[in-house]
């Protein structure tokens, strides 16, 4: 008898035990406990938000959750979703270190690169090897780049525009400019002899395309020289086996550039051999393959857009053939004389309705729309998240381009395509370029942002 008691007030103890740390304290007493919360259970697991993730629809859950319930929101037990100015300056700004999913998703070859690094120490070090080599100064000044984008402009694009016009055929231009947007990443990296030509071969374009989805979804092991990891490695290695050769003016039937930034890269880890003991030849291809993808998709997707916006406001596209058409030397000649060189960069750069229509594509329809997501610093004193403080150390907090830039307030009509709101002068465009956020912000910002900006103005 005396024993069942004693089972019996042990189990009550145990309920009570149970009943207070899984239900009691997330749902009451944990820092979190105040901050909305997405779904009845995101305080007791994470189910509903990675059936979300494994259906593709959590960035639209989670903008529909900020509608809801305001900036931020409480996704799991150990998981907030913030949608403001003041979450990017702390989250961000604020330098917060990346969560394990990019080591997962984004490193290659089994090797650390800069997106997949999770310490800001080391991607700091990393980044400093290619920062000037993409700053936007340099990348309007290299005669390299200027070379590849009128190579692939007239010997390459146009003439595929132009046939298709002439003949009125139908043309899918999504996986054409995913192709071009290859091309022009693989020439800048590893010049215009070795970098890809896959927008004169669609087919052969395809085929790679569909070996990139599935890449996109395997495990770090799985991809370890696979189709993907072996391609950019034949990038790399030929790339190597030129490096010591003259490249330009050898008499091809195409002009030829420099390795830009494969040469930078390898000549900088080499000096660094003493403090990086990553192999030279995989942290290189690690490096360039996240290069390579974000390149293609970032033009393909954003473009495409573009085209069939501008398809939909055919005053608005008069208006900006005829400030193309203002450029020097001028468009329309430069189809009947390939030997004129492009306009510059900078003259393009200036033009403020083609800079308009690329920021208001990117701002609605941003390639890289999903959650970038961070851990919180262990502080003494926590983090503190609109008005929510003492939030501990190791939760896992992000925000989405999608949620940002359809923030009311700063973007009023949000889902509409207005590229001249971005033309607009006072304290709006202020907080509009400030949630401006297709490459994120902060130290871990999108390194090739700028390149990416001046490919799509150029195409």
């Amino acid at each position: 008898m005396i024993s069942l008691i004693l089972l019996l007030v042990a189990l009550v103890f145990y309920l009570f035990y149970l009943t207070y740390h899984r239900i009691i304290t997330p749902y009451f007493l944990s820092p979190l406990s105040s901050i909305p919360n997405a779904h009845l259970t995101s305080p007791l697991s994470s189910r509903w938000i990675d059936h979300k993730r494994s259906t593709g629809t959590e960035v639209l859950a989670i903008y529909s959750q900020h509608q809801k319930h305001g900036p931020i929101v409480r996704l799991g037990p150990h998981e907030l979703s913030v949608n403001s100015l003041h979450g990017l300056k702390i989250i961000y700004t604020g330098a917060f270190e990346k969560h394990a999913f990019y080591n997962d998703v984004f490193v290659n070859f089994n090797t650390e690169n800069m997106v997949g690094m999770l310490h800001n120490a080391p991607h700091a070090h990393q980044k400093r090897m290619l920062s000037k080599t993409y700053s936007k100064s340099s990348l309007q000044q290299s005669d390299d780049l200027h070379l590849i984008s009128k190579e692939i402009l007239h010997a390459r694009l146009m003439p595929i525009l132009k046939k298709a016009g002439d003949n009125q055929e139908v043309l899918n231009v999504l996986p054409l400019f995913q192709a071009v947007g290859m091309d022009f990443t693989s020439s800048f990296l590893f010049g215009l002899r070795h970098g890809t030509k896959y927008s004169l071969s669609i087919p052969e374009w395809k085929v790679w395309l569909e070996e990139y989805e599935r890449f996109k979804y395997m495990s770090r092991g799985d991809r370890y020289m696979g189709f993907i990891e072996r391609w950019c490695i034949g990038l790399c290695e030929q790339a190597e086996v030129s490096r010591d050769k003259t490249n330009l003016g050898d008499g091809g039937e195409s002009p030829s550039t420099n390795a830009v930034v494969y040469e930078q890269l390898r000549q900088s880890l080499i000096v660094q051999k003493d403090y990086d003991h990553r192999p030279l030849k995989l942290a290189i291809a690690s490096e360039l393959l996240d290069h390579l993808v974000a390149g293609h998709e970032t033009t393909g997707i954003t473009v495409t857009y573009m085209m069939w916006e501008l398809s939909q406001n055919p005053e608005l596209q008069s208006e900006l053939r005829s400030e193309l058409l203002g450029l020097s030397p001028s468009l329309g000649s430069l189809d009947k004389d390939r030997a004129k060189s492009l306009p510059s960069p900078s003259a393009i750069d200036a033009l403020p309705l083609l800079d308009a229509v690329v920021r208001e594509t990117l701002r609605i329809h941003s390639p890289a729309p999903a959650q970038l997501p961070r851990v919180t610093p262990d502080t003494k004193e926590g983090t503190s998240l609109h008005g929510h403080g003492n939030i501990p150390g190791g939760v896992k907090v992000s925000s989405t381009a999608y949620s940002l830039h359809r923030i009311g307030e700063v973007f009023p009509r949000p889902l509409e395509w207005l590229p001249r709101r971005w033309l607009e002068s006072g304290d709006r465009i202020h907080d509009m370029r400030r949630l401006f956020w297709p490459f994120g912000s902060g130290g871990r910002m999108c390194l090739g942002s700028n390149f990416a900006l001046q490919g799509m103005t150029f195409f």
